[in-house]
């Protein structure tokens, strides 16, 4: 069932009994997608914290799975490269570092909360360097300002990871 959305991102609820009883948990996956493919660890954002109403939650609510997490990270590592975001910062900037910011983030110029910090990517005369992404084990999937927002071309990349992921 839809979980409704925080932020611009739809997130779905589905119940699952793992052997010891039911859990809900919470994908990025559309029901019908779900229901014909099936979920795999790494479609999963977390689980429903026992007690929480699954049409509102908060940061509290979910415990994040680090299998999703992982494959985050991956796909951002493996498709930073086609960020026009990374290529529009690392020419400004030159060297050193540019962070991804979430989308969700409310002032992405002035102070942004660690939470909201994706990871970073190095920066060498004016471009990323090939293979330097470091996730921030402090982002967190959701905030009291709602779920991640990825960029629209890591986005697809995820959406795509995902799908392929499962269809297998």
């Amino acid at each position: 069932m839809p979980a409704g959305s925080r932020g611009d991102r739809q997130v779905f609820v589905y119940r699952f009994d793992f052997g010891g009883g039911e859990r809900e948990v919470v994908s990025l996956l559309e029901s019908d997608w779900a229901f014909r493919h099936g979920l795999r660890a790494d479609g999963i954002l977390g689980s429903v914290r026992a007690g929480a109403n699954p049409d509102d939650l908060g940061p509290a609510d979910v415990e994040e799975n680090d299998v999703f997490v992982r494959l985050l990270s991956t796909v951002v590592q493996d498709n930073i490269g086609q960020s026009d975001f990374l290529r529009r910062e690392a020419r400004k900037q030159g060297a050193g570092y540019v962070y991804l910011i979430d989308g969700r983030t409310s002032n992405p110029g002035g102070r942004v909360p660690p939470e909201d910090i994706l990871g970073a990517v190095e920066v060498k005369d004016g471009q990323g360097v090939a293979g330097s992404y470091r996730h921030n084990p402090r982002h967190r999937l959701l905030t009291a300002a709602g779920w991640f927002r990825l960029p629209d071309e890591l986005e697809s990349a995820l959406q795509r990871r995902l799908r392929v992921r499962t269809a297998d």
